[in-house]
Formats: C-alpha cells, sequence, structure tokens
C-alpha cells in the first residue's frame, strides 16, 4: 500500500503538524505509521500537558483523548510517575497551585495512593479526568505495578469502567476472579472497595472465593467484609458452603472450621467479633491459625481509606442561610470542620454533599449551611 503524502514526511515536520493540529488524536488512531513515527518521550510528555492539565470546552473530545492516552502501550506505569514528577516538581503538589496550596502532597506516594488527602478546597488537577479506565489495567496477572497505577487512577481521577462495552464487561469481571485465584489481596481489595470496578461482593462471589480459589482466608474475609458492608447479601443461609466446611473439618483442614464460624455469626448479627488495633508499622492485622503455619493460611486484614468517614480541616466558602433567601459569599476561616461522607467511591466532583458548621466567632449569630462537592479521593 502506498503512504500518503503526510505519512512520508520527515518527523521534524510531523511534530508541528501533529501539535498545530490542537494534538488531533484522531490522526494517530488512523495511521499507526503516524503513530510510529511520532512516537517520542517529547510528544508523549507534550499531549499529556495538553489533555491531562487543562479543561477543554470540547469535553467529549478531551474524553476521548484521555480515553486513548491510558489506554495505550507507551502509557506504563513507570512512564505516568516520570511524567508527573517532572511536570509537577516546580508546583510541589498535584492541585498544580504555585498560590494557595495550603496543604502540599509532595512527593506523590505511588505506591499506596490512598495515603494522600485532598478536599474540595484542594483538589488535584486529575480529579476532573473522566475517561475510561483501560482494559490493560482490568486483568491478570496482576503484579505490583498494575495495582499500583489502577489504585491510583481510582483514588485521583474520576475515571470508569466502560460498561456499555461488552469486552471490557467481560475483562473486569475476569479480572476479579483471577485476582482471587492468584490470591492476590491487593487485587481482590481493589474490585471489593470499590464500585467503580463492578457489582459489590455477594453470596455467589464468596462460594466462588470458597470453593474454586481454595479459600485464601484474607480474601475469603475482605470479600465477606464488603458483602456485609454494601447489604448485598439477605441471607447467609448456604448449603452448598455448609457442605464444603463439613468436609474440610472431616479432613482436618482448619479452614473450614474458621468459615463455619465466621458463617454462623453472620447469621446471628454478632459480625465481626473485635475490633483488632493495627500494627502502625504495617497497617495491617494478621493473624496465623495455631495448627497451620502455612504462609497462604494467615489472615491479613488491611483497614482501609476508601469507605471510611473523614474529619478534615481547612479553608471553604461559606454562603449562610438568610431571611431574604438570598446568598452571600464570605471568606472565612473555619477553625474545625467537621464532615463525614458517604463511600468514596460514590463521591466526586458532582457529588455534593450538605455539611453543618459550628463558628466559633462571636461575630457570627447562625450557623451557615454548607455544600461540598469533594473529589474521588474524598
Amino acid at each position: 500500500m502506498s503512504l500518503s503524502g503526510i505519512e512520508g514526511l520527515p518527523v521534524e515536520l510531523l511534530q508541528p503538524i501533529f501539535f498545530t493540529s490542537g494534538y488531533n488524536v484522531a490522526l494517530l488512531q488512523a495511521s499507526p505509521r503516524l503513530a510510529a513515527r511520532l512516537s517520542s518521550n517529547y510528544v508523549y510528555d507534550a499531549t499529556c500537558r495538553y489533555y491531562l492539565m487543562t479543561t477543554m470546552l470540547d469535553r467529549t473530545v478531551q474524553t476521548s483523548a484521555q480515553t486513548y492516552i491510558f489506554a495505550s502501550k507507551w502509557m506504563t506505569w513507570a512512564f505516568f510517575q516520570s511524567w508527573i514528577t517532572k511536570t509537577y516538581a516546580l508546583t510541589g503538589c498535584l492541585c498544580g497551585r504555585t498560590e494557595g496550596c495550603f496543604d502540599a502532597q509532595w512527593p506523590p506516594d505511588f505506591e499506596n495512593a490512598t495515603s494522600m488527602v485532598f478536599s474540595r478546597s484542594h483538589l488535584p488537577q486529575f480529579a476532573f479526568i473522566k475517561a475510561r479506565l483501560p482494559r490493560k489495567l482490568l486483568c491478570g496477572p496482576w503484579t505490583p505495578d498494575k495495582i499500583q497505577f489502577l489504585r491510583f487512577l481510582l483514588w485521583i481521577t474520576s475515571m470508569t469502567v466502560d460498561w456499555s462495552d461488552t469486552k471490557t464487561l467481560q475483562v473486569a469481571v475476569e479480572g476479579r476472579r483471577q485476582a482471587m485465584r492468584e490470591y492476590n489481596l491487593d487485587a481482590v481489595e481493589l474490585f471489593n472497595h470499590n464500585r467503580r470496578l463492578g457489582r459489590g461482593a455477594d453470596l455467589s462471589t464468596i462460594r466462588f472465593a470458597v470453593m474454586e480459589c481454595g479459600c485464601d482466608r484474607s480474601v475469603v474475609y475482605d470479600t465477606i467484609s464488603m458483602a456485609n458492608h454494601w447489604g448485598k447479601v439477605r441471607s447467609w443461609e448456604c448449603a452448598e458452603l455448609d457442605r464444603w466446611c463439613e468436609e474440610r473439618i472431616s479432613m482436618g483442614d482448619p479452614k473450614g472450621l474458621w468459615l463455619q464460624i465466621e458463617l454462623s455469626l453472620l447469621r446471628s448479627n454478632d459480625w465481626p467479633v473485635e475490633q483488632e488495633e493495627v500494627d502502625p508499622a504495617s497497617k495491617t492485622i494478621t493473624k496465623s491459625w495455631e495448627s497451620n503455619d502455612e504462609p497462604q493460611d494467615r489472615l491479613i486484614k488491611t483497614p482501609h481509606k476508601w469507605n471510611e468517614p473523614v474529619l478534615q480541616r481547612g479553608w471553604l466558602m461559606v454562603s449562610p442561610r438568610l431571611s431574604m433567601h438570598l446568598r452571600v459569599t464570605h471568606d472565612i476561616q473555619w477553625p474545625e470542620i467537621m464532615r463525614m461522607p458517604g463511600p468514596r467511591m460514590y463521591c466526586g466532583p458532582s457529588r455534593p454533599l450538605r455539611i453543618g458548621c459550628h463558628p466559633t466567632s462571636n461575630t457570627i449569630s447562625t450557623s451557615p449551611l454548607l455544600w461540598l462537592a469533594p473529589p474521588t479521593s474524598c
């Protein structure tokens, strides 16, 4: 097949043409040869700055381009970390502000993005990325890099899975199952704690983890915990699980007795039994079955920030309720603002929360009504 005129141009001319076109990724999608000719970190960096750091008038075009960027082979976890570090090193925070940044999150915690705290008055620039999560991050094998990349995008951005695409749906469902087969607790936790990655765990999910994936106690416990949290299980009665427990007990497998006890507590509404103290160094709770010292039989419980209420302090622009139904905005520094948001995956730039504040200043006689739209990380 003969080349088109633009495909035969030298790279020195192709790059300015691509930039002048408004970083039109349709050019790259239409011609694999053009995409290959423009494959350089210089082009990648510029394209990411254009689509990931600004808000365009045509959000449909921007969202489509963002989806293409994250789905590209060159968008690896190593590249993304490098690009973020280079791009935001001068400002020293993912919010990108040179002034007004009162709680800089720097350097970014790439290994555990949930340790970074943002608020409505201190948003990361990525909070408004509403692209689709790429399939490559929804399936195994579940490597540490893939898990960290997916966790970062879920925590910092508003990206979601394209459930209208049948192939993507199948990949996400199978990715969850594969995480259970691999006994990968970190990957399983992402699916269990984030409704953006699929439906909440239910009894069928627990049966799969127990009967088809070897009943890794850490995986099963987290799945039971979130099924109980979301209220997806109306009845914990399950003859299949009961038979499995009895068979395992007769074989001398301690997992059978452990699961039998957990199910009995769930059925009597006494679960969980205790609140353990968390090791501040490892941030995990580890229990070993006395009669079995196999590594895979260790029960690890990891406290998560995904669904827990958070207390925060900071600056807010507030509007007190007036008798004339007018709103007057004040720049007030509240010494203490307490709020309790719902599950994090339901929070986003478009999800307002009603907040009540109690001012300490004697000059303010009424408590104002605040509406806060937290980012995904709040």
